[in-house]
């Protein structure tokens, strides 16, 4: 099964959590990658698989958030609380801690929900 980028969620992402500090800065902090790499990702443009796992880190995502299966199939694609957390990373109205905060309890909360299979 063929797996695609969901360019327009990691631009989100890298755009909210760069919250209007410089590309130069933001590229420093994430380290190995240039500011105009960083400018085609927040255009939409899909990174290499090195920067694109460099993103997944700095932004702190698992890399399987932004892939989605190419056939749509619900078997792969994120649960409930991934997308709930990868929303949550990707408002601009919250800075990256306070959504980092909030994904990380949406997920343990549903971590202690019993499972029930569809």
């Amino acid at each position: 099964m063929k797996h695609h980028l969901d360019a327009a969620a990691l631009a989100a992402l890298v755009r909210a959590k760069r919250a209007g500090r410089g590309l130069r800065e933001i590229a420093e902090e994430i380290g190995e990658i240039s500011p105009a790499t960083l400018s085609r990702v927040e255009n939409e443009k899909a990174p290499d698989m090195t920067t694109f796992l460099r993103l997944c880190d700095w932004l702190q995502v698992a890399p399987a958030q932004l892939l989605a299966a190419q056939n749509g199939t619900a078997d792969t694609a994120p649960d409930r609380p991934q997308q709930i957390a990868l929303l949550l990373r990707s408002d601009r109205q919250l800075d990256p801690a306070t959504a980092n905060a909030l994904a990380s309890l949406v997920e343990a909360a549903y971590a202690k929900l019993p499972r029930h299979d569809d």
